[in-house]
């Protein structure tokens, strides 16, 4: 409630445009209070926080824009009473970050759920200060103070990854956040509200990400692949399977170029496919099955201007090629020499048909990553590294990668391979 102030409310549709009416409406509010400099980070993460409703919850939105002579506090409540929970994707993830951006920006914030269903997500900034999360913090109005309320208990089923490669999954489980939150808006853009499919196959992510947390840990911790029990929400196992069709189909958009989302790779897809039916089985009592690999020859159509594949073939050095597919496209003489594939057949072939197999799941991680956010540890620096040649024999080369512009694809990787 208001407290000697100015408080406004917005009610918005769960469609795309409702984050940036929804910007505009607190920005409207605070300049009508002569409060501007907190308006960049207040609509900032206004935006975000509807966002995520649009996203999650696909119900009605309700915005409370309050502006008094200490503080400004938006709140934003939607119909879905699951709680938002901040995930541990790397520093630079593009996504999954709404709970971090709160806490980082904002003086104070809180999610709370209703009585009967739904939740309310707030943060409140001081005036005077922009810093965000400022030692002295006001005290919240008596209304609003905080109420234990229990927690209901949660039935779970836990399910066995055996075998899951925990940098791959941490991969797909970013990935898999971004290309459903894009697939969403773009269903509500075209369609005007998203079908019954996007909701559920939300829940069925947030309930794996809320049991899978320890394969972060895993992959942090340097391990491999781990036997992980995960305890997952009952109410979300049966979503799993659409959960699966639904990325499928935002797969295809993305393919397409209809999203910004880079389509998944092909071991990102096994990896869903697996995690999406070993959930359905063993919900069933079916035994686990462990994760397989996928093989390394698939072979496709190359995905790049001549002009740009000519370039490397004709190079004398030893340089390959690959797409945002993360197929090879364009080997030099110099490279097939150096590789053992002189009679040719390397072009079309997966990239990781060079990478040793121990380096396979980090390599498709990293470069999962580096598309989604253009952040990588190998780009544009010389590092020692084994290449696989055909004969299965492994050689040290010198590794440059550099990111080349191609009018004919999302993005042409040019590696350089230095015997050592």
């Amino acid at each position: 409630m208001p407290t000697g102030g100015v408080q406004r409310q917005l009610t918005l549709p769960p469609a795309p445009d409702s984050a940036r009416q929804a910007r505009r409406f607190v920005g409207e509010v605070l300049t009508d209070a002569r409060e501007t400099e907190l308006l960049d980070v207040a609509t900032l993460l206004t935006s975000e926080l509807v966002t995520n409703g649009i996203v999650h919850a696909h119900t009605e939105l309700r915005v409370v824009a309050e502006v008094t002579d200490r503080y400004v506090r938006v709140e934003v409540t939607d119909g879905n009473p699951n709680l938002p929970a901040r995930r541990d994707y790397d520093e630079s993830a593009m996504t999954g970050r709404g709970m971090e951006m709160l806490e980082l920006l904002a003086h104070e914030f809180g999610a709370e759920p209703l009585d009967g269903q739904g939740k309310r997500v707030w943060f409140r900034l001081v005036r005077g200060d922009s810093t965000g999360a400022a030692s002295g913090k006001p005290e919240p109005p008596a209304s609003e103070a905080h109420v234990e309320v229990p927690d209901a208990p949660v039935r779970t089923r836990t399910i066995e990854l055996r075998g899951a490669p925990a940098a791959l999954y941490c991969a797909w489980q970013q990935h898999a956040d971004a290309l459903l939150r894009e697939a969403t808006l773009v269903a509500l853009d075209e369609n005007g509200v998203a079908t019954g499919d996007y909701p559920l196959a939300a829940e069925a992510l947030r309930a794996l990400a809320a049991a899978g947390q320890e394969m972060f840990a895993l992959r942090d911790n340097g391990v491999a692949t781990a036997d992980v029990p995960m305890a997952i929400a009952a109410d979300a196992i049966p979503w799993f399977p659409i959960l699966r069709d639904v990325l499928s189909r935002a797969t295809a958009l993305a393919a397409s170029g209809r999203l910004l989302t880079p389509p998944s790779l092909p071991e990102l897809v096994a990896l869903r496919n697996w995690i999406c039916e070993e959930v359905s089985r063993q919900a069933a009592g079916l035994a686990a099955h462990p994760f397989q690999a996928l093989p390394v020859e698939e072979i496709g159509p190359a995905a790049a201007s001549l002009e740009a594949l000519t370039a490397v073939r004709n190079s004398s050095l030893a340089l390959v090629a690959a797409d945002a597919s993360n197929r090879i496209v364009a080997v030099s003489e110099a490279a097939k020499n150096l590789l053992g594939w002189e009679d040719g057949g390397l072009e079309g072939r997966r990239l990781v048909t060079i990478i040793p197999a121990r380096f396979r799941d980090r390599h498709v991680a990293g470069f999962t990553r580096h598309l989604l956010d253009g952040t990588s540890t190998l780009m544009g620096h010389a590092v020692a590294v084994p290449a696989l040649r055909r004969d299965g024999t492994e050689v040290e080369v010198e590794l440059l990668i550099e990111r080349r512009p191609d009018p004919a694809t999302r993005a042409l990787f040019v590696a350089t391979l230095t015997p050592r």
